[in-house]
């Protein structure tokens, strides 16, 4: 390591501090909808976030609940109509 860096501690609240003004929806005015969730629900995602995905030829009722939520997603994003 170089002798002018700076301890990991230093450098991580550095970084978070600036990624923390940059898109936050709680700091933008003109977002209509927010990404807050309960600390509980982001621990999960973040710790099953490497986990395998479900096997669509085992439960392919998956397949069916994944074109469910992409369209409710369309809806919600782009104005799609439900149809």
């Amino acid at each position: 390591m170089q002798e002018n860096s700076i301890p990991k501690e230093v450098a991580y609240h550095i970084i978070n501090d600036k990624l923390m003004l940059d898109g936050n929806p709680r700091l933008n005015l003109a977002s209509f909808m927010t990404t807050w969730m309960e600390l509980e629900c982001d621990k999960l995602i973040m710790y099953f976030v490497n986990k395998s995905h479900v096997d669509k030829d085992e439960y392919p009722v998956t397949t069916e609940l994944q074109a469910l939520d992409e369209k409710i997603r369309d809806c919600i994003l782009h104005g799609a109509k439900w149809r």
